[in-house]
């Protein structure tokens, strides 16, 4: 027993999604509707919903509700969408749309677009495992199509519970069947729910369908039966629980249906299984009141109708009459209400439904057919309707009561009178006896046919007496009727003979049975009376549906036999026959009479016996009679009695004449019909009546007037066909007098009606198969000419011809009776004509247009029926068939068409001839020498039809299985044809086609091509060709599988090569088609693919020659020029190339390589060959320029193919005896290989390792450069990745590295390596690299400034330097000296001009590894170089190498060299004056903002004890630094420095506002003599200003409230208000007065301030005013109210300036007098007047 760990385990294990099993998502992705698993599990989701989209647009063209899904399930978004990665949310909405779009689709599962697009939602979304409930009710409904096992093979292991029926069909993939659905409904709860609720929620959202809706209703309707059958059994108290939950389950479901309205089926399967509930189950009237209410409330125009018949059925089933009052309303106002009862009450019993709605008091008297009704039923329940509806009771019945309303009499027959109040007795009734017509003559029979308008008021009167005992002794006394003297004539007992075989009531009928029976018993005088007229209509009375009347017949049969004497069987001799000449009166001559005691014989052993039987079924005496005169032991072994033996052949067929008389002559349509079906089924035994009676009998009823017929059968009730079938299946097949007579009657020979025509048809077609093989073909004959031909019958002959089922005989018979082509033309004109016309004679003759319609016809007819019969087992058909296609080309050629229908039938039955003959052991027998396969290459070739063309690939695919000799040679131009048509299509059918036709022609064509000793692949050109030529074409989910195929079929030995190269040599702008041939080789054996490299090399080398062979059969060279032969070649060697590129091929070779194997061994081999062929290609290609570098690569890919070890053994070899080129490819290869191999892999590391020392010896100056560049790129590769584990062997390296050869070379480009080299060494050996690095950092240096100060600066060699230097401060930073480093910084600064990364990674470095006062000192030494190079990248580079060294270092080192940083800042500084005379000095102002920004890291940094001299030292350096006359030179300083501190201020905000004291005098001085004269007079100032505005801004300490601080800058400030005409004031001037007001913020200042602003408001100059009011203003806004105070000074200002003479300063005033207004919400008016 599992432990509880293991029981979590296993159960964690089911529910895995095994996301990192691969095989198990392979196996999962491979899950598919449309593929097979292998093709699916390789397929990329882009291709599935290229195919899948498609299917959804051929959907969304269908129905536009698809539409909405395209934006969800259908997007290009879905295609990344990963349910596993998924929220719960977001899975519960997707859950909804797919839902959704199952329901949907559901109508259309059997189309190809709607499982295309399900292919989707199974692929993408895994809807068979996230939603297998939904998934699998979906597509329930198609549980009996081929869709269904595909489905069931891709649902997960573990089915819901609630379809545990499907285990044993999913297990074996097979569909479900019926029953299996059904018994699931009926006993699991949960499927019935979950389907149920299915279809109403598809229902609700108006996605249903009726195949969806017509399959619940049957299932449901039938599973609901069986549940009320299923609580019918145990005690009563189980029984009703079992109803209750019953209803509980179903009544739920039919309320939610009858809910969704505008959906009539629904509503109608939801009526039909209440109709079964309430007839079946014991509901109480109160279930059947809701239901009914339930029904009546959600009918619509539609469907009222089967409402009101749901209503009526359960109306029925009700103890009492009453109905709901909303039921009866709704009746009543129902759309003709009336009409509909009318209607209903001819099929169904409405009695208490419309006795419910009388008694629901709602006024119906204004409906006379309703009141009618309601009469009607009243009288047949026997309500006193003057108690229920007095209005009603008072009417009289009109015309609208039907009279044909169902007889009531059967519900009372076998029980008592009704009683009680609503009951009434009936009344005696006037019979109308006098009215009725006298007999003439003693021996009138009602039986006579001429008696047939007598007898119909007496059968009125019959029908009328029955209901009263007396009225009904009244009718049998009739003296019309002669009772008394019944025994002599005939007329009493033909009367009730007629009477209860006509279409009377079926009490009636009966007692005209008891009537006869009493009559029969009550005679004393019985005995000695022969009365078999009578028999026939007993045996009527015997089938009749009423088991009342048979059980009176059964006793009428006894009391007959009991006429004939004593039961030993014994017969008077002397038995009077009654009415022997009278009882058919005229016809009774006709009757062929049995004798007394054959009669009697009869009676004893075929209808006493059965008596019992026949009471308990009315089909009974048929089948007992017909078996007894079969001559069965049935009726025997049936009693014991002497009496039930079977009767002498003799007795039987006299029986048999003697009830075909009766049929001839008696006028009761229905004892003729039964008598039929007793006669029809005897058999043999009945020839002679059918020759001498019925034949002529026959023949006659077919003459007869249908409509009189038809008037016969209406007045008995009996079904016209069904008589006719009856009469003409009286014929047989037995005589060739019957079967002619069929024909003729068939034929319209005798004028018959097409009825009788048709039924004579299907009778012939029935008895085909019993005739024997002439009269079979005969009869075949007759059909096809008469469906030819233009008979009204001609479509029941086709239908018949198409049901018979031929022997071999008759279907040989019918092809050879086609007529041919040439017997078709005219015939050939006179004599005479042909010697007077010349052009007559020469002409070709012209067939007959008629008969060559007629001739198609045939043709046509006859293949049709060739296509229904089972061609497989008639190979004799093959000769016949192959001649006829012969004929059809003729044909096409008269008619001038394709012929497309019949070239389909005719290769159709070809194909299935050939089926056949494949399967057949004896098919040996047939002449294969009939066999034409050039007419099939023939029919292809001239035909468009696609379903013809895959007929005849199969057919030709099947005869090249059957007799390969024979096809094999024609079938190459078929090839050819697939390739433009077949390989193109994307449907699964072609690809069937396509695979058969390859798996069967492919395998002899190539056993032919051996057996004669011809190349396989040069004998298969062709269709090697035709395949690679449709490749661009062949549907991207196909092309795999059918090139894999078609090598596998071949061979892949001895095809893949070339299938290969051809597909490279005929694609090369192709980029799908390389991978593709890539993937096509990895599906095959790992030791093929090496083959087909070495053969696909050996193409190659073929082409290369002046004779060639093999290339110009299947690659075309033959036809090219030497130029377009060498394009190819390359092709072709580039492709090759890439192909040993395959990283798969390279693990499964080095797989193989590592097994101590054969197959190893052999690979082996194969590899070494392949190596000596394309080292040789290399040394052939040397001398060609387009081709030398292809084969290089060949070579190199080749290399890198086989295992690293098995490289480097086999690579030693190549060292010593290749070319320089081939040591330079193995080096690459080597290389490739370390790059790609593990750190971790411990052999390989040795492996390498060893390598390293041999890599050395190839750089030395004997050798070439491209071999020591190779070598010593292969040995940084290798030091890189596996130096570190001997670093003894990597010194060694370096030192040979170090020296001439390598770093000492004059090639630049190996310079280049071996610093690489080296600097990858560098990081491996670290310290121990100190003795070489002197030696090789400075010759690094000395290579890095030749080539910067070169014309041309080498990129590789300065970003390898660089690599050098920074990998060796990266490890060796202390050996780093400052002489170094001084160069290194240069070059650096230098190398801004090359784009290399290479020199700032060395500057990023340089901050992190190197001690502040070396590196600030070198900075500080070549600042002045730089700045000179007149590059400002440069320049920002040297000062980004200080911004690092400043974030890196500690505050401690920053302090210890801040006079080295604060000299290196001054001169930074100082760049804006030094480079203002440059060109390029405008591309400086990054670089000036860039030293702001680097000075404000340093002032972080550093504390105010240390900066703050500094800043003084820095104001005081540009204010007197320079002489006096310099004045450009210090305004650019004083730039600088008030740059600074604008950021400085605006950074550190209120923390520096005491800086601002240093600025303060140098600023006032300013802002009084400076004259905004120049640009950089401009820039000065404005920066002075904003520098200012930023202190005043932050002043958080009343720093400028001071009185010495303000009073030194407010004038000065104040002053620019002047220079209104040359600055715009409102930039900076105005602003920062602002800032002044708001930080100064005591009254006194504003008063100062507000009375220089006002001052300037007088100034001559109207820009003056106009400034200082905008200033106002500007104040006014800032501080409101506060600045307000003032206003009464302002005042006369404000007045004089309203009347300026200057309309600006005016309009300025004004504006300035409404911002007054609105601050102090007092009007100015009065103020200023």
């Amino acid at each position: 027993m599992a432990t509880a760990l293991q029981q979590q385990l296993a159960a964690i294990a089911a529910n895995s999604t095994h996301q990192l099993d691969l095989k198990a998502q392979k196996t999962r992705h491979g899950k598919s509707l449309l593929f097979e698993p292998r093709d699916a599990a390789a397929q990329s989701f882009d291709t599935i919903y290229q195919i899948c989209y498609e299917g959804f647009e051929e959907l969304c063209m269908l129905d536009a509700r698809f539409n909405a899904f395209g934006r969800s399930v259908f997007s290009e978004q879905s295609k990344n969408e990963d349910r596993t990665q998924m929220t719960g949310a977001e899975n519960e909405e997707l859950d909804r749309t797919l839902e959704s779009f199952l329901g949907l689709v559901g109508a259309r599962l059997l189309l190809k677009p709607a499982m295309k697009a399900v292919e989707w939602l199974v692929r993408r979304f895994r809807v068979q495992e996230y939603n297998t409930e939904a998934v699998l009710l979906t597509f329930l409904p198609y549980h009996t199509s081929h869709i269904f096992p595909t489905l069931l093979s891709i649902l997960p292991d573990q089915l819901p519970p609630t379809f545990r029926f499907l285990h044993p069909y999913f297990a074996a993939l097979q569909s479900p069947p019926r029953h299996a659905v059904l018994a699931a409904a009926i006993n699991n709860q949960g499927f019935f729910s979950a389907f149920s609720h299915y279809v109403l929620r598809v229902a609700r959202a108006r996605h249903h369908s009726a195949v969806l809706l017509g399959f619940w209703a049957s299932i449901t309707a039938q599973a609901v039966n069986g549940m009320v059958d299923a609580t019918r059994s145990g005690r009563e108290a189980v029984r009703k629980q079992r109803e209750e939950d019953l209803l509980l389950r179903v009544l739920p479901v039919l309320q939610s249906a009858l809910s969704i309205k505008r959906i009539p089926e629904l509503y109608l399967g939801a009526c039909m299984i209440m109709a079964i509930l309430a007839t079946k189950a014991s509901l109480a009237d109160k279930v059947l009141d809701a239901m009914m209410d339930a029904v009546a409330g959600a009918w619509t125009s539609q469907t009222v109708e089967d409402g009101i018949t749901c209503l009526a059925v359960m109306a029925e089933e009700k103890e009492h009459v009453s109905l709901p009052a909303k039921v009866a309303r709704a009746v009543l106002e129902a759309d003709e209400s009336a009409r509909l009862l009318q209607q209903l009450s001819q099929r169904h019993r409405i009695d208490k439904l419309v006795l419910g709605v009388a008694l629901s008091g709602i006024e119906v008297g204004n409906i006379p057919e309703l009141a009618a009704l309601i009469q009607k039923s009243a009288q047949r329940k026997r309500m006193d309707l003057s108690k229920i509806a007095p209005q009603l009771a008072l009417a009289p019945l009109g015309d609208a009561v039907d009279e044909d309303l169902p007889d009531a009499s059967d519900d009372v027959e076998h029980g008592a009178e009704p009683t009680g109040s609503g009951f009434t007795k009936r009344k005696s009734v006037d019979l109308g006896l006098t009215g009725l017509p006298t007999l003439e003559g003693q021996l009138t029979s009602f039986l006579d046919a001429a008696m047939n308008d007598t007898f119909k008021p007496f059968l009125s009167v019959w029908q009328t007496a029955c209901a009263n005992e007396s009225g009904f002794r009244e009718v049998l006394d009739l003296q019309q009727l002669q009772r008394i003297r019944w025994t002599g004539r005939p007329a009493f007992l033909a009367f009730l003979a007629r009477v209860w075989t006509s279409s009377q009531q079926p009490s009636a009928r009966a007692r005209a049975l008891e009537a006869a029976g009493s009559e029969l018993k009550s005679c004393k005088a019985q005995e000695g009376l022969d009365l078999q007229a009578l028999l026939p209509y007993v045996i009527a009375g015997l089938s009749d549906t009423s088991q009342r009347t048979r059980r009176a017949a059964a006793k009428l049969c006894v009391a007959v036999r009991d006429t004939y004497g004593s039961s030993t069987g014994k017969t008077s001799k002397d038995a009077t026959m009654w009415a022997p000449a009278s009882v058919y009166g005229a016809q009774t001559a006709q009757l062929h009479p049995l004798s007394a005691q054959d009669a009697q014989k009869f009676i004893d052993a075929a209808l006493l016996p059965i008596l019992e039987d026949c009471i308990l079924d009315s089909q009974h005496v048929s089948r007992a009679l017909s078996e007894a005169l079969k001559g069965s032991e049935s009726t025997a072994h049936s009693t014991g009695s002497k009496e039930g033996k079977a009767m002498k052949t003799s007795l039987r067929s006299d029986v048999c004449t003697f009830l075909a008389s009766h049929v001839a002559v008696t006028p009761v349509l229905g004892v003729k019909l039964n008598m039929l079906e007793v006669i029809n089924r005897a058999g043999k035994v009945a020839s002679d009546a059918r020759k001498k009676i019925l034949l002529p009998f026959v023949k006659q009823w077919a003459a007869m007037s249908s409509e009189e017929v038809q008037t016969s059968c209406l007045a008995e009730v009996i079904a016209k066909r069904n008589l006719d079938r009856a009469v003409i299946g009286s014929m047989s097949y037995r005589s060739a007098d019957e079967v002619n007579a069929l024909e003729e009657i068939a034929a319209d020979d005798g004028g018959s009606s097409p009825e009788i025509q048709s039924i004579a048809i299907e009778r012939l077609s029935a008895l085909f198969a019993s005739m024997k093989p002439a009269s079979q073909t005969a009869l075949a004959d007759w059909l096809l000419r008469l469906a030819v031909g233009e008979a009204d019958v001609s479509s029941d002959a086709l239908e018949a011809l198409r049901t018979i089922q031929y022997p071999t005989e008759v279907l040989v018979s019918l092809v050879e009776s086609l007529p041919n082509a040439s017997d078709l033309q005219d015939e050939p004109s006179s004599t005479k004509k042909r010697r007077t016309s010349k052009s007559a004679a020469a002409a070709p003759r012209k067939p007959e247009p008629a008969m060559l319609d007629a001739a198609i016809r045939r043709i046509t007819l006859v293949l049709e029926v060739l296509e229904g019969a089972n061609l497989e087992k008639h190979p004799q058909l093959l000769q016949g068939l192959f001649h006829l296609l012969g004929e059809l080309h003729q044909y096409k050629t008269l008619l001038g068409s394709q012929l497309v229908y019949l070239q389909g039938l005719l290769m159709g039955c070809l194909l299935s001839v050939v089926t056949g003959l494949k399967d057949n052991p004896t098919s040996t027998d047939v002449d294969r020498t009939v066999i034409r396969a050039d007419l099939i290459v023939e029919t292809v070739r001239t035909t468009s039809s696609t379903q013809v063309h895959n007929t005849a690939l199969l057919l030709i695919s099947g005869l090249a299985t059957w007799a390969p000799d024979l096809v094999l040679h024609s079938v190459m131009p078929l090839f050819t044809f697939m390739s433009t048509t077949l390989l193109r299509q994307s449907d699964e059918y072609s690809a069937h086609v396509t695979d058969q036709t390859v798996s069967r022609i492919v395998p002899p064509l190539a056993a032919s091509l051996k057996k004669r000793g011809k190349d396989l692949v040069s004998g298969a050109s062709e269709l090697l060709l035709s395949f690679t030529a449709a490749f661009e074409h062949i549907p991207l989910h196909r092309r795999s599988g059918l090139f894999q195929h078609l090598v596998q079929t071949l061979g892949a030995e001895e095809s893949l090569f070339a299938v290969s190269a051809m597909l490279v040599e005929r694609y090369p702008a192709d980029s799908r088609v390389q991978p593709f041939v890539g993937e096509l080789m990895g599906h095959f054996r790992v030791a093929t693919q090496p083959l087909a490299l070495k053969q696909y090399l050996d193409l190659v080398f073929d082409a290369l020659k002046p004779k060639r062979n093999l290339s110009n059969v299947i690659l075309g060279f033959g036809e090219k020029n030497a130029e377009q032969i060498e394009a190819s070649v390359d092709t072709l060697l580039q492709a090759m190339a890439r192909l040993m590129e395959n990283t798969g091929l390279r693990k499964r070779i080095a797989r193989e390589f590592a097994k101590c194997a054969e197959e190893a061994d052999a690979l082996r081999s194969i590899y070494a060959q392949l190596l000596e062929q394309t080292m040789q290609l290399s040394r052939n290609l040397a001398s060609n320029d387009d081709l030398r570098d292809t084969a290089s690569s060949v070579l190199t890919s080749l290399l890198g193919l086989t295992p690293t070890k098995d490289f480097i053994e086999s690579s030693a070899q190549l060292m010593q005896t290749g070319s320089d080129e081939t040591r330079q490819q193995v080096f690459q290869s080597l290389e490739a290989r370390v790059a790609l191999a593990k750190r971790g892999d411990s052999t390989l590391q040795q492996t390498f390792l060893e390598v390293l020392p041999n890599c050395c010896v190839f750089v030395a100056e004997e050798q070439p450069v491209a071999v020591r560049h190779a070598a010593i790129t292969c040995m940084d590769q290798i030091i890189e990745k596996y130096g570190k584990r001997d670093r003894a062997a990597v010194l060694q390296a370096a030192e040979t590295v170090s020296r001439e050869a390598a770093l000492g070379s004059e090639v630049v480009s190996l310079r280049t390596m071996s610093i690489l080299c080296l600097a990858s060494m560098v990081e491996v050996l670290g310290d121990e690299f100190i003795p070489i690095l002197p030696k090789v950092l400075s010759k690094t240096l000395d290579y890095l400034d030749e080539t910067q100060s070169a014309a041309e600066c080498n990129v590789q060699l300065q970003s390898a330097a660089f690599g050098f230097a920074t990998a060796v401060l990266d490890h060796l930073p202390w050996m780093y000296s400052a002489e170094y480093l001084d160069r290194t910084l240069l070059q650096a600064a230098v190398s801004r001009n090359i784009e290399t990364n290479t020199a700032s990674s060395f500057c990023a470095l340089g901050p992190t590894k190197i001690q502040a006062e070396p590196l600030l000192s070198s900075l500080d030494s070549t600042f002045a170089v730089v700045v000179e190079t007149s590059q400002e990248d440069a320049v920002q580079q040297h000062l980004d190498v200080l911004r690092r060294a400043i974030k890196h270092k500690s505050r401690r080192d920053l302090k210890q060299q801040s006079p080295i940083i604060f000299s290196i800042l001054l001169k930074a500084f100082d760049l804006r004056r030094t480079e203002a005379a440059n060109e390029d000095y405008d591309d400086y102002a990054e670089v000036l903002a860039f030293v702001d920004t680097v000075a404000l890291d340093l002032v972080l940094k550093l504390d105010d004890q240390t900066f703050r001299p500094f800043f003084i030292r820095f104001v005081a350096w540009a204010a007197n630094g320079l002489p006096k006359k310099d004045l450009t030179g210090r305004n650019l300083r004083l730039t600088s420095v008030y740059s600074f501190a604008h950021r400085f201020f605006d950074q550190l905000q209120s923390i520096v506002t005491s800086y601002a004291s240093y600025l303060l005098e140098n600023a006032a001085q300013l802002l009084h003599t400076q004259r905004p004269k120049t640009e950089e007079q401009r820039t000065l100032l404005n920066v002075v200003l904003q520098t200012f505005r930023s202190s005043f801004g932050h002043d958080q300490d009343d720093f400028w409230q001071a009185p010495d601080h303000f009073n030194a800058i407010v004038a000065p400030l104040l002053s620019q208000l002047e220079r209104a005409k040359i600055v715009q004031v409102t930039d900076h001037i105005t602003p920062a007065i602002t800032e002044l007001a708001t930080a100064a913020a005591s009254p006194d200042h504003h008063k100062a301030m507000n009375t220089t602003i006002m001052a300037y408001m007088r100034h001559e100059s109207a820009d003056v005013r106009l400034a200082a009011v905008k200033c106002e203003r500007a104040v006014t806004e800032r501080l409101g109210l506060d600045w307000l105070a003032l206003l009464p000074e302002m005042l006369p200002f404000i007045s004089e300036l309203q009347e300026d003479d200057d309309e600006v300063v005016e309009r300025e005033t004004l504006r300035w007098v409404r911002q007054v207004e609105d601050v102090t919400g007092e009007s100015l008016e009065g103020m200023l007047q």
